[in-house]
């Protein structure tokens, strides 16, 4: 384990040798033209290897639909030139918002939505022309013990957790039948998405939302969904199982927690010795399952934002009043490439999305290149990268490289933003906006 540091590399020279020098084979190579390949994804394609990642803005309006932010962030997304854009997590029901201001797709957002795709579009081709395939995909949640209904914590979660519960009166536990009238929400969400003409859609199983969070429910007793694994991943493969059934058109895809970062018997892909060494054979097996139930796409990411946030987002600075880590970021990038590696190998003929990219600023993309080459990927995410830089994929086709100057600082201002319940984006290089909410969070 080493000292965090924060990115300070005027060349990929002085990052390469960091690497070495903290005994990290950082995959890197000069050669980036395989980012800018057609990737085919089931009936679809997507111009490149770029990925949006999910982030959320939130500034829908107060009944879930996209207001003019949101508009503004996709079209800005759609004219930077990713190959798939993943929208962000989209609520199935009322209850497991985790904002006021979180979208939420029901038969009443529904034109919101359709128009937010039609304007998605639109900036592609404004940009690209007619032709441009660009891969849409809808993220379905529901927030579990991160609900806040009416904007106040309103925890709704598979099992009590000691490491993310501060007191277990306060937790409502749900059951077994609850859980089954939620699957309804997923499948009738999942056909709005198809209505509203996304290509795919999620199931987010990530981060400790719910469906995370019924992942790593080995301590629920006497109930369908904890326990042994097969109950455990029962929600997820049912729910995929039921959408494949009811709308077969859509493409289905999970972004995935691969590793929680909390120990067994609490955290999915931990060693069930206790420790905090990671352990992918439950989340290899989970992608066999998913994979044969009908699931074509995988996004891959680790660790809890409200427990161990440098897990699956390694970072300069960290939000105001928390610490730094106890490990070098690159560590952390290190983690995050090997256990995508490890899904991505265990199934070479299944696309895979990697994360955690963005510390490496102007240098990801070698990052992302080498990647891909060495099987460890097929596409790769920019999650804050493209919050900050939305261009970026673009500035990349045109002239080769990312403008240092625009890319993601990783000083964690969107996520504290987050934090307090206010519109997210990125502070620095959206200031106009985001630059503006940020300041009120000291003047409340």
């Amino acid at each position: 384990m080493s000292y965090h540091e924060s990115f300070q590399f005027e060349s990929s020279t002085e990052l390469v040798k960091k690497a070495e020098a903290l005994g990290i084979e950082l995959p890197f190579q000069d050669n980036i033209s395989n980012l800018f390949d057609e990737v085919v994804i089931g009936r679809g394609k997507a111009a490149n290897r770029m990925a949006v990642q999910p982030m959320e803005g939130f500034d829908a309006t107060p009944e879930g639909s996209p207001s003019e932010l949101t508009f503004r962030r996709y079209r800005r997304f759609g004219g930077g030139g990713s190959g798939i854009i993943w929208f962000e997590a989209t609520c199935v029901a009322e209850e497991g918002r985790s904002n006021p201001r979180q979208l939420m797709l029901y038969e009443k957002s529904l034109d919101g939505f359709k128009y937010l795709v039609e304007e998605t579009r639109r900036s592609v081709y404004k940009t690209f022309g007619n032709s441009r395939e660009v891969f849409l995909v809808l993220q379905l949640t529901h927030s579990g013990r991160y609900s806040k209904q009416e904007g106040k914590p309103a925890p709704l979660a598979a099992a009590f957790n000691p490491f993310l519960d501060r007191q277990k009166e306060n937790v409502c536990i749900l059951s077994d039948e609850e859980l089954d009238f939620l699957q309804l929400k997923y499948i009738k969400a999942a056909c709005l998405a198809y209505e509203a003409g996304f290509d795919a859609i999620d199931i987010k199983a990530c981060h400790g939302y719910l469906v995370n969070d019924l992942l790593a429910a080995y301590t629920r007793k006497n109930s369908r969904y904890g326990g042994d694994f097969e109950n455990r991943i029962r929600f997820l493969t049912e729910v995929i199982k039921k959408i494949r059934a009811e709308v077969p058109e859509i493409y289905l895809a999970v972004r995935m927690n691969a590793y929680d970062g909390v120990p067994y018997p609490f955290g999915f892909g931990s060693s069930v010795d206790g420790s905090y060494e990671m352990d992918l054979r439950e989340p290899k097996e989970l992608v066999k399952r998913l994979i044969g139930s009908g699931c074509g796409i995988f996004n891959v990411t680790a660790g809890i934002p409200c427990f161990n946030p440098h897990v699956g987002r390694p970072f300069d600075r960290p939000i105001l009043d928390e610490s730094l880590p106890e490990e070098h970021p690159l560590e952390g990038i290190l983690r995050l490439i090997k256990m995508t590696a490890g899904l991505q190998k265990s199934f070479p003929k299944v696309p895979f999305v990697g994360t955690g990219y963005s510390w490496l600023r102007q240098f990801l993309p070698n990052v992302g290149a080498s990647v891909v080459h060495r099987g460890g990927g097929t596409l790769i995410g920019l999650g804050r990268s493209s919050i900050a830089y939305p261009d970026a994929p673009k500035n990349l086709m045109d002239k080769g490289i990312m403008d240092s100057r625009k890319v993601c600082i990783t000083c964690s201002r969107c996520s504290e933003l987050m934090r307090k319940s206010r519109i997210s984006g990125c502070v620095i290089h959206d200031r106009e906006i985001y630059g503006r909410e940020y300041q009120k969070l000291f003047w409340l």
